[in-house]
């Protein structure tokens, strides 16, 4: 089996899940025995200004360059399958009409809500927002200038919405949510329910730890949109009784006011960003990881990351992780401060005990590489078939 990989990486400054994910499964499936053929696009090539401004925008309806690349390596390969993620702005979803053209079915997984809304996170102001769903031309998101806070960056991308609505509706074999709740709100947008499959994000094991910590762990980008300001705020009205240590791990715009709390309560500890093996020891001292996000999230590796560990995730309802942890495996709570404090509070060693198996136990039904194999080798064949 040949399979077309196309991905358009987000920016090296941002660190992104989605790249990692990318890259590990382009090596999950050569190790499984799968051709790989890679078309990757580097958003840290477009240039700065407004040379790059001009060079991107095209990108929502019709990249030239990158649908010059997408057909010769079309020609070139012949794939079997075309497996698109990010496609925006180096790519453009027009690469799925080449592949129709062509006869080669498309499967895309769907790490955001792009398809709904063009910031890709359904938030607005720091709260959740769907006024673009159901809506024709997506006035909202212009309105509101929604794309980087720009109205006249957004532009493009909701035309490039209108534009391909009929190239995702039609054109895509399958795609591949990550939870029930990105799987319904990809239908809201008009995909048929039937061309979705719900395939959660796995991760290497990184080995079942059996007996929790004492810390309260955060991983993630430290910004408003991951809630970390509210976590802090929750451990200073009451989470910090709980008799743990917060433990913060990441990088991001709010890294200096973690960094302040850090220097004023000795409860808390700023650990910075993280590699992979520094993650993992974090989560081996953790008693559970929390997820406090204000956006709706898909199914972060973090969350795989801690199951796998046999660590229980305490998370807020409304949202992609809120629906896969549900309380097995873990912990929801209202989204507010308060919530959060009393849960932190609240939760003692029994409680960790329990669920930290109950955690383990669905990093091995869902999470796992040869999971994660099975699962995309079934949608490829159904597709091909």
């Amino acid at each position: 089996m040949r399979v077309l990989v196309a991905h358009n990486r987000y920016r090296s400054a941002a660190p992104s899940g989605e790249n990692r994910l990318v890259d590990a499964e382009i090596a999950l499936l050569r190790d499984g025995g799968v051709e790989v053929v890679e078309m990757i696009t580097e958003s840290d090539d477009i240039a700065p200004g407004l040379r790059g401004a001009l060079q991107a925008a095209p990108g929502p309806v019709y990249s030239p360059s990158g649908v010059r690349r997408f057909r010769r390596l079309l020609e070139e390969s012949r794939p079997d399958v075309v497996h698109l993620h990010n496609v925006f702005p180096l790519i453009s979803p027009y690469v799925v009409r080449v592949a129709g053209r062509a006869g080669v079915p498309v499967v895309q997984t769907v790490h955001n809500y792009r398809h709904g809304c063009v910031n890709g996170l359904h938030l607005r102001d720091g709260h959740p927002c769907t006024d673009c769903l159901g809506t024709r031309f997506g006035l909202p998101a212009v309105r509101h200038g929604c794309y980087r806070g720009s109205r006249l960056q957004t532009l493009p991308m909701t035309a490039g919405q209108n534009f391909h609505r009929s190239t995702w509706r039609e054109g895509i074999s399958r795609y591949l949510a990550l939870t029930p709740f990105a799987r319904d709100k990809l239908v809201a947008t008009g995909v048929p329910a039937e061309r979705v499959t719900v395939r959660p994000t796995w991760v290497p094991d990184p080995g079942h730890d059996p007996e929790p910590g004492n810390d309260v762990l955060f991983v993630g980008r430290l910004d408003q949109a991951k809630g970390v300001d509210r976590l802090l705020e929750a451990w200073a009205s009451g989470g910090r009784r709980s008799g743990r240590r917060l433990r913060i791990a990441g990088d991001g715009p709010l890294a200096a006011a973690v960094a302040a709390a850090a220097a004023a309560d000795d409860s808390i500890e700023h650990l910075g960003p993280l590699d992979p093996a520094g993650v993992h020891e974090a989560m081996r001292l953790a008693a559970y990881v929390v997820v406090a996000s204000r956006v709706y999230e898909a199914y972060p590796l973090v969350v795989a990351e801690a199951f796998g560990t046999g660590r229980p995730v305490l998370t807020v309802d409304g949202g992609s992780v809120g629906s896969v942890v549900g309380g097995e495996g873990g912990w929801t709570v209202a989204p507010t401060t308060r919530a959060i404090a009393d849960a932190i509070r609240s939760i003692d060693d029994h409680d960790v005990a329990r669920q930290s198996v109950v955690a383990r136990a669905r990093f091995e039904r869902d999470n796992t590489p040869a999971r994660g194999l099975e699962s995309l080798l079934e949608v490829y064949g159904e597709v091909m078939r």
